[in-house]
Parts: C-alpha cells; sequence; structure tokens
C-alpha cells in the first residue's frame, strides 16, 4: 500500500496498439486475388470481337479526320481541326491491317483460307473476289460453293461504317450472249449479284451500298496472258473513306 493509500496496476504494456487487424485485412486481400485469379482462368477472350472492338474504337477517336472542313474547329464548325488536308492516310493503313486480320481469321475457320485478297487502292480498301470461284464463264448466277467466300466478306463489313461499293470487272474478251451482249451488262450484273448476297444473306445494310460495272476497263493485270485475262475477271468490295473533297458539306442557299 503507498503512502496515498492507493494499490498501484500492472506495468503499462508499450505504445504499440493492437494490431490484429492486419491479419484480417491480408486474408481479404488473400480472397479477392484468388477470386479474380478464378474469373481469369474461366473467362475466354472472343479474338474476333476484340478486334472488332479495337477496330471500332479506332474510328471512334478518329472522327474529327472523317467529316468536317480542314482547319475548322470540330465543336463549333465541324471542322477538321488541325487536319490540314485529304483523310489520314495513316488511318487507312491501320484499319487495312485490321481488315486483314479479321477476313483471315474467318476465311480459316471457313475453310477458305488464302482465296480472298485485301488490299488497298488509292485511299479505299478492298476486298477482292476471284471470279472463277463465283461465276461460270458469261454467267451472273453465284456457284453454291461461293457462299463461303461471300459469308467470310459480309462477316467483315457489317459492322463496320464505311459505304461499300461492289464493283463487277471482265477481261477484254467479247461475252455476246443474248442476255449479256457486251461485258457492261456482265459486269454490273454480277456486281448486283454479289451486292444482293450481301444484302439478303449476310445482313449487310442496304443503306451504304451501291453496285457498278466496269467491264474490262479497270484492269489488275495485262489481259494479254490468260493469267492476266483470269486476274481481271473479278468482283470488288470496295470500302469507301470520304475524302477532304467529298467530305465538306454543301454550302447551303438562300430560298428564292
Amino acid at each position: 500500500m503507498s503512502a496515498s493509500g492507493k494499490r498501484r496496476g500492472p506495468p503499462a504494456e508499450g505504445h504499440g496498439g493492437d494490431e490484429r487487424w492486419v491479419i484480417s485485412y491480408a486474408d481479404l486481400v488473400t480472397l479477392l486475388l484468388g477470386f479474380f485469379i478464378i474469373l481469369y482462368s474461366t473467362s475466354k477472350v472472343d479474338a474476333d470481337k476484340f478486334k472488332m472492338f479495337a477496330f471500332g474504337l479506332g474510328n471512334a477517336f478518329n472522327v474529327d479526320v472523317r467529316s468536317g472542313q480542314p482547319g475548322g474547329s470540330p465543336i463549333h464548325d465541324g471542322g477538321r481541326g488541325l487536319l490540314p488536308g485529304p483523310l489520314n492516310s495513316g488511318t487507312i493503313d491501320r484499319d487495312l491491317q485490321t481488315i486483314q486480320s479479321e477476313v483471315e481469321a474467318r476465311a480459316e475457320g471457313a475453310g477458305v483460307g488464302g482465296q480472298l485478297i485485301v488490299t488497298r487502292q488509292d485511299d479505299n480498301i478492298v476486298i477482292r473476289l476471284p471470279n472463277q470461284l463465283l461465276f461460270a464463264s458469261a454467267s451472273a448466277d453465284i456457284k453454291p460453293e461461293a457462299a463461303p467466300l461471300l459469308q467470310v466478306a459480309a462477316g467483315v463489313i457489317a459492322d463496320l461504317p464505311h459505304q461499300v461499293r461492289v464493283e463487277g470487272h471482265t477481261d477484254n474478251v467479247p461475252v455476246g450472249t443474248d442476255r449479256y451482249p457486251t461485258n457492261w451488262e456482265l459486269s454490273a450484273a454480277r456486281a448486283t449479284a454479289v451486292l444482293r448476297y450481301l444484302i439478303e444473306q449476310g445482313h449487310v445494310s442496304a443503306e451504304r451500298t451501291t453496285a457498278a460495272g466496269y467491264a474490262e476497263h479497270r484492269p489488275v493485270a495485262s489481259n494479254n496472258t490468260p493469267e492476266g485475262r483470269a486476274a481481271n475477271r473479278r468482283a470488288d468490295i470496295v470500302l469507301l473513306y470520304p475524302s477532304a473533297r467529298t467530305s465538306q458539306p454543301a454550302t447551303p442557299t438562300a430560298d428564292r
């Protein structure tokens, strides 16, 4: 008993405090880590959807190069800001690589790998369909075995934002049938047949498609050899990009 008459308690412990909460916190973090590992290990990445997502995202962040007038404000007058001229070439090259990869992946999956050619032509992207795989000689009726090729092409372009022009081309050998007096009629009929397939079977929007027949007047090879003539007989699906000239809005006129 002290002089004051009060009993002293046990010695005070250190001032470190109670840190048992750290154990519970560590357990929680471990459980969360295990949960996310399980989610990741059981997930399945859809490569096709990922590519299309990446393509769409790229387009979304490049709206400024697709519309409006050069040099204007993109907010106030729909201009393209810093872009000084036609559509940025790098945008087309990037899209070309994405579409090439998509076509190759879908074609391999459909068992028709290597039969579709994706290339750049001026400021557009072209999906080329060899004529011998689509049509019989002097005919615009699509062969049944061409369906996988057209389904691959339709699957790629259906979700893209581009305007689409389907082109029919022939070699320089006159056709001269009652149904197709010249290569003009034949090329136009073949382009229309492919376009209808894309719309009716491939669910491509009709509002953004056109057909054109060029006969023998836009060759990609010499017509002096059988191989060249075979290359010139083709159907092209052209994904169109607006140029500076076509993307400028029309000047409004006052009513008269």
